[in-house]
This record gives structure tokens, sequence and C-alpha cells, in this order.
């Protein structure tokens, strides 16, 4: 099975990795599953196999983290097709299978096929393990195979503040992970007050990871504190932030930001401060399906703030603008406005996001009315009630421009002969 992305196959990036198991019964190993013979005959030695014992696994390790697209299972078809039914998916950065979130629930294999494929909606991590839940259960698997969600940001148009160096804002998308300069793969910005890059999708996309590539021969720090915003206002600075301030640790060259869904066309990196110098190696989008809790349904737990997590519930204290996700390790805060300065509002469905920006004409109306401003149009109107010394005073006014010497109090005296 080989899936086309941007007209390149997009390989099993399961083929030959490392692989464990609870157990191993009559020579059927785990690198079984990933040697890359699909046969589903135990006869053509393909499967793998295990003890009858209580909830058996078995994970390949993918040697990196990985937001995972779906997983193809090939399942004996010569006998004990039944077996493997139900069965467990799970994708994450543990080595115990059960400790990682799963792809869905439960899963079964239809009786007339020995393929099965698991959709895990953009789950991210590095280990991709099967369990089979329950009391003497063999696991016999013939091949698993594991393929990448697609790169959303690969080859799209880049814009970026300003350019040093020859460090283009397209080599951010180009496909090139290499982490050092030399090669030609980073981009590159003058020292300058809050630089920014950012991606065109050329659509609306709900963006569950943001995935970035620092350089490591050089420099590292100097991307922290970044921000990440993702909107469809084509100025960085207009777009919703995807959480605060982040930072890549000292000891790691690449970082992944969970957006929690959060949707926009543009996707951009930006370094707030004075005297700034973006580099980025690579810039990486992809898309997921995430399950989003109201504020409301997330218990409160003193001493836990915005991104905690514990026994797959999210937790939040005291920060009641948080999108969070239970498959995955904590909750993101919704900032609004260039700064965060800006109060997030509740969508119709309940869910926290960012109020939409008022256009200029809207905001000078606005102003206008704050600083006393009379609006022509209420005038002409006779205000919103009809009110009549608003009709009259509109007169007078219009009076005035036309050079007429009457004042406005001889049109307020009350005519004596009326």
């Amino acid at each position: 099975m080989a899936l086309r992305q941007y007209g390149a196959l997009r390989p099993n990036i399961a083929n030959g990795r490392p692989t464990f198991q609870s157990s191993v019964a009559h020579g059927g190993s785990p690198g079984r599953a990933v040697d890359g013979n699909r046969r589903p005959i135990w006869g053509s030695s393909s499967c793998t196999h295990t003890n009858a014992e209580n909830d058996p696994w078995w994970y390949v390790d993918l040697g990196m983290a990985v937001t995972v697209d779906h997983i193809a299972i090939v399942n004996r078809r010569d006998c004990c097709h039944g077996r493997i039914t139900p069965f467990d998916v799970h994708v994450g950065f543990k080595t115990a299978v059960a400790g990682n979130p799963r792809c869905g629930g439960h899963h079964r294999f239809p009786a007339t096929n020995n393929e099965h494929v698991v959709n895990c909606r953009g789950r991210r991590g590095r280990y991709v393990g099967i369990r089979l839940p329950g009391k003497s259960r063999i696991l016999t698997l013939c091949e698993v195979e594991v393929y990448a969600a697609p790169n959303l940001a690969l080859g799209k148009p880049t814009v970026q503040s300003a350019v040093a160096h020859n460090g283009y804002a397209s080599r951010a998308t180009d496909g090139c992970r290499a982490r050092a300069w030399p090669s030609k793969c980073c981009t590159h910005t003058p020292a300058m007050s809050n630089p920014w890059l950012q991606v065109d999708l050329g659509r609306t996309t709900s963006v569950q990871w943001v995935s970035l590539f620092n350089r490591r021969d050089c420099c590292s720090g100097r991307l922290n504190p970044f921000t990440i915003h993702i909107g469809n206002n084509a100025n960085i600075n207009q777009n919703p932030r995807c959480g605060g301030h982040h930072t890549i640790p000292t000891n790691l060259d690449t970082d992944a930001i969970n957006c929690n869904g959060l949707r926009g066309r543009y996707v951009g990196i930006r370094l707030p401060g004075n005297g700034r110098i973006l580099t980025v190696c690579e810039l990486e989008v992809y898309a997921g399906t995430v399950t989003k809790k109201r504020t409301a349904e997330v218990r409160g737990i003193e001493g836990q703030d915005c991104g905690e997590h514990k026994d797959g519930e999210s937790w939040v204290s005291g920060e009641e603008n948080c999108l969070c996700d239970l498959g995955e390790e904590g909750c993101t805060k919704v900032d609004c406005g260039q700064d965060g300065d800006q109060q997030p509002i509740k969508d119709e469905d309940g869910m926290w996001s960012c109020p939409p920006e008022p256009d200029e004409d809207e905001q000078s109306d606005s102003q206008e009315m704050e600083e006393g401003g009379t609006d022509p149009q209420e005038l002409e109107e006779g205000g919103p009630d009809g009110d009549p010394e608003r009709r009259m005073l509109a007169e007078i006014l219009g009076a005035l421009e036309q050079n007429d010497v009457r004042t406005a109090e001889d049109e307020l005296e009350p005519n004596p002969n009326e």
C-alpha cells in the first residue's frame, strides 16, 4: 500500500523499524510485522505470534515524533482470523503501549477481510502499538504499516518580514529538514523588532500541529521565545495565537506545537521583542480531528494550570479561556490580539475563540461616537425614536451650511403666532 503526497510516494514509515512485543511463541518474532512481507499465511514466516496471555501487545519505534494519518494491518487468513478482534491501536511517546492515547475505540476486523485500515486522524507520537484487551488472548500480526499525515505547508507560498544572507522564506517549506546553515535549508531575517514568517495554505484548515526545525550548528537560542499565529488574515498580527509564548528546549532542535484545531488559511511564527533574528530550517503544518471540551466540562483542580493533564482528562484552574483535548497532554490557552491583550469570547458552540477584528471604517465610527460626535444620518432621521427636536436641529444645521443667518436659538424659539 502506497499513498501519494504532492506527486511523491508516501512511504510506510514502519518498514524495518525496531519492534517489541509482550512475548514470542512458535518463532513469531515482532520484526515480522515490519519486514515488508504481507503474506497472510503462517507458513510464509511473515506473521508474529505471542503466547496466550492477558492484554498482549506489540509496538514499533518510529525513531522520531510523527504525525500519524492511518495504520494498515494485515491479519492471518489461513487460520485463527477472529483472534485479533477486538483490538486497540495506540500512538504516543511511551514505550508502555497502554499508556499512549488510542486511535478511536475498540476495532474489529470484518470477517471477509484480512486487511484493515485504522484512521488515527493526526495523532502524534514516536511509538505505534497494537494491544488486545482481555484475558488469554493471542496476538498475531502479518504486517503493520504506518503512514504519516501530509505536511500541508510543503511547497506552499511563504513570506517573511525581511531577508538577510539569502535566507529566503521559501526555505521553510521546501521539504529540506537539514538544520545547518551551509545546507541552504534555513531562513534568515536581519536583527529587527518582531520578525515574522508566514505560510499561505491556500484554504482555511483546521490545524492540529505546527512542527518547527531549528538550527543546530549555531544560534539555537535565537528562536526562543516565539509565538504561533493561525487565522484568515494575511497580517500575522491580526490572527489568533496558538497558545502563549513557546520555547524549544536547549537539548532539542525540533518541536511540535499542538494548536487544538485552530482554523485558518495562514500559519505564521513571530518573535516578540527588539533586535530579534528569525531563522527556521523547516516549518510543517498538519491537520487533524481533535476532541475539544467546553470549559464548563473541564474539572478545575487547585494548583493545576492550563496545560496540566492526568488520568486521560485535561484539567484547568483559574484559566477560563482554555481549549482542552482529551487525547493530548494538556490544554491550549486562547490568546487574542497582537500581544494577547484582547479578551476572548465564546462562540455559538460554547468554545473560546477570538472576536472578529472590526474594519477601519467601523473603528473610526465607533471612536467618533465615543468622543461625543454626532452621526449625521441619525440627525436626518430624527434619532432612533424620531425625536422632533433633533430633527429640527438637523434642519438648522442644514440651513447654516447654506449661509442662513438664523441662529439655532431663533429656530428653537416658539412662534407666538402658532
